[in-house]
């Protein structure tokens, strides 16, 4: 109760295009169809654009853009739209209402912003053709074919900038290209479903309605932005000879890749603090993690995971990079970005040292202190019954925990002789393409509650369905 005898609002109800009960099926399907219309298309125009060398000119850059604002415009209205649907309380808290207005507005304003700009480009193609590729074509898209420096341009002191970098990918070889592809988009795609569909039950069905659900909802969200960031330029990759990126996509990516690999590291801690006040304190357990608090500490993860890919990111691209633009990864990471710096890296490794070393270290303390209280709690527990239901709540979480952990420290405590970039590539595979495939099966394969959900989930559509 606020000051003056009334409540402020903690979530919001929204009324949906109709609120008609016998609509919103058809509205769902019709929905769905248009969304996959609109990614199949707009992901079809990026990828074009980006893999066919006639389609690297200034009109086509400034239409993937386009593709990418609108893609972007759609996903942040179309998939609650859709969970709304289906569902008959069709709310959503103060803070995803805001978030979602916050994203409705940086795109909706990027594509008035944006349309503008291709009527200027389109102005000066017509008016002044001669002048078109001085006037829009030197620093927006990638350099002419003929140029003698391609991925570069010339810098005082007789040295080049470069513009843009070369992946190498997983692997070179020409023949393990198509088998790679193939692989890596079952990965992505079993990915995008498995955590979609975690979201899906997690905001639909009422009995998941807890705060444990609530955040494995958010490590979904974060698993399916990690894959996305890397996967799609990945798979891209494994078709072209040309395997590009310019520098402002290799430091959107890489802000992207921080922003989701600290994000995970703090949800995988909150959940373990979740899980200890679960079985520590269950009769406290709702006071202690009310929904305030849970809002609280998914905001703070976003907020600071946000705030350390900026300062990280900054200080990567901060250095200078001349002559030399071929990563030797799968994508814009900072160890073999420094790799190829021409300036003295030794602020921005200190930033990615001190920022590594706090978020594992810190991380690793709340879980290991989480699970050392829950292991002596389950043991105080007398009857078997009980101990096997207390660690069948923690069960599938300490399993991501150990796979994710697992992988982190392989990659950083190797020793410096046996340590390699290639052994890095492998690592990197697994913790941002395999291990966001892996833990949707994780949290439904051993988890009741989820298998059970997803069966009324299915009863309800196909006796929706057959009600029509």
């Amino acid at each position: 109760m606020a000051p003056g005898n009334f409540t402020w609002v903690t979530e919001f109800i929204l009324t949906g295009v109709s609120d008609r009960a016998d609509l919103q099926i058809p509205l769902f399907l019709v929905f769905l169809v248009i969304y996959g219309l609109t990614v199949a298309g707009n992901l079809g125009i990026i990828t074009l654009t980006s893999v066919d060398s006639q389609l690297q000119t200034p009109m086509y850059f400034f239409l993937r853009h386009l593709a990418i604002i609108n893609l972007g415009d759609s996903t942040v209205i179309a998939p609650k739209m859709l969970i709304n649907c289906l569902v008959k309380k069709k709310t959503t808290s103060y803070y995803e209402c805001a978030t979602q207005l916050g994203g409705f507005l940086v795109f909706i304003v990027a594509e008035v912003s944006m349309l503008a700009v291709m009527a200027y480009d389109r102005y000066v193609a017509i008016c002044n053709p001669l002048l078109y590729m001085v006037v829009s074509g030197s620093r927006l898209s990638s350099a002419a074919p003929d140029d003698e420096f391609p991925n570069s341009f010339m810098a005082p002191g007789n040295f080049t900038w470069v513009t843009e970098f070369i992946l190498t990918g997983v692997s070179d070889r020409a023949d393990l290209q198509i088998p790679l592809f193939l692989v890596f988009l079952v990965i992505y795609g079993l990915t995008v479903a498995g955590n979609l569909g975690i979201i899906t039950l997690t905001s639909v069905d009422s009995q998941l309605q807890t705060p444990m659900y609530f955040f494995l909802r958010h490590l979904a969200i974060i698993n399916l932005g990690d894959s996305t960031v890397i996967a799609p330029k990945m798979l891209i990759n494994c078709l072209v000879k040309k395997k590009t990126t310019s520098y402002y996509e290799c430091a959107t990516q890489l802000g992207g890749f921080l922003v989701f690999i600290v994000a995970e590291v703090s949800m995988l801690a909150v959940m373990a603090y979740d899980r200890y006040v679960a079985i520590c304190n269950p009769l406290l357990y709702m006071v202690v993690i009310s929904r305030r608090v849970c809002l609280l500490l998914v905001s703070l993860t976003y907020l600071y995971s946000f705030s350390t890919a900026i300062v990280t990111s900054s200080s990567v691209f901060s250095m200078s990079y001349c002559s030399s633009n071929v990563i030797n990864h799968f994508y814009c990471d900072t160890v073999p970005l420094l790799a190829l710096s021409c300036s003295d890296t030794y602020f921005p490794e200190t930033v990615i040292f001190i920022s590594a070393a706090t978020n594992l270290a810190c991380s690793m303390i709340i879980v290991l202190v989480s699970y050392f209280n829950i292991v002596l709690s389950i043991l105080r527990i007398r009857s078997s019954e009980g101990r096997k239901k207390a660690f069948s709540t923690c069960a599938s979480h300490m399993m991501a925990v150990t796979v994710f952990y697992g992988t982190l420290l392989f990659m950083y405590l190797q020793p410096r002789t046996s340590h390699s970039l290639d052994t890095d590539k492998m690592a990197s595979v697994f913790y941002t393409l395999v291990i966001p495939m892996l833990n949707p099966m994780i949290y439904s394969l051993r988890n009741k509650d989820v298998k059970a959900a997803l069966k009324r989930f299915l009863t309800n559509s196909c006796c929706s369905s057959n009600s029509m």
